[in-house]
């Protein structure tokens, strides 16, 4: 496997886990946090992670419309800071969520290091799509 086929594939495993996640916030906030917590969770806490289950999903969204190292060690940068709060907070769903954003960091940071991520048409016809980065 080249070094780009391997970028390519961490940015999409990343990219998948960040989803998965942002998906479980949004769509069942509470289940996820009376499963971390053990207790029922209040309104306010569900809504909190929705709101990180979405900006998971934009970050998402981000990183697959430009797939460039720069774009994921940004998206690093914001799972550092938000792991850095989450930490501070030390609550036992605070920490839980910490543990992920740390490990979506380490991904982003990981997948920036890696170079220019290629994408290629869904047919598999080789074509470059427009808007991706080219290997020199």
């Amino acid at each position: 496997m080249t070094a780009s086929a391997r970028a390519l594939a961490s940015a999409r495993a990343l990219q998948a886990v960040r989803v998965g996640y942002g998906m479980v916030l949004v769509l069942a906030p509470g289940l996820v946090l009376r499963l971390v917590t053990g207790r029922i969770p209040s309104r306010r806490a569900c809504r909190v992670a929705q709101v990180l289950g979405t900006r998971h999903l934009i970050q998402a969204a981000a990183t697959a419309a430009a797939p460039r190292p720069e774009v994921f060690a940004i998206g690093g940068g914001v799972d550092a800071v938000h792991t850095a709060s989450m930490l501070l907070a030390a609550r036992r769903a605070a920490l839980a969520d910490a543990l992920m954003e740390a490990a979506l960091a380490a991904g982003s940071v990981s997948v920036s290091r890696a170079g220019s991520v290629r994408h290629r048409s869904p047919a598999g016809s080789g074509r470059v799509r427009a808007g991706a980065d080219r290997e020199s």
